[in-house]
């Protein structure tokens, strides 16, 4: 039987660079990839944990879902931390106290280059929880948070109550090739 291989996660902080005002792409994902956040509570929590972020200044942000076991978060780094200073206060934050569960240690980042284009990346994230299959696509998916200034084209084709249409779902498979995300 051939062994699995030993995953390096601690080479993911290697590289990493803080750039006040970039924008950054990040997963977290739940130790185990235990689905804890899919209850009513903890997802309160995780987005409660991001609007903190949000108004503290910490962050502008841009996009979020939160999924069963990991969230995704598009935003712009504020001024007074710096990205690892502002992943441990997310992961603090968005965890409930008495919680048996816990954070992987490293998260997945990726600093925007200026010519990316973020509504690619918002996209990604929005539909993430339909393209996995936790719910129809006509339905409006609750873990799915949008920076208050933020606008982006793809909202402007979402039903009344915030659903997207089955066409989408194709539409994905061209974004992920586009910005190459593995979760």
């Amino acid at each position: 039987m051939a062994e699995l291989p030993v995953r390096q996660t601690e080479r993911l902080r290697s590289g990493r660079v803080s750039v006040p005002g970039a924008r950054y792409f990040i997963t977290a994902c739940v130790a185990g990839r235990e689905s804890v956040l899919a209850g009513d509570a903890p997802l309160k929590r995780v987005l409660a944990g991001i609007n903190e972020l949000t108004l503290a200044g910490d962050w502008r942000l841009l996009a979020a879902t939160v999924m069963p076991d990991h969230v995704h978060i598009l935003f712009t780094l504020g001024e007074r931390l710096p990205l690892d200073r502002v992943i441990a206060k997310l992961k603090s934050r968005a965890r409930i106290a008495d919680a048996v569960w816990r954070w992987q240690a490293n998260v997945f980042e990726h600093r925007l280059r200026a010519d990316e284009d973020a509504e690619d990346y918002a996209f990604y994230i929005f539909m993430n929880p339909y393209r996995a299959g936790l719910m129809a696509v006509n339905t409006r998916w609750m873990g799915w948070l949008s920076g208050a200034d933020a606008r982006w084209r793809f909202e402007e084709g979402l039903s009344t109550d915030g659903a997207p249409s089955v066409e989408w779902l194709d539409h994905v498979k061209d974004v992920d090739a586009c910005i190459q995300i593995s979760t």
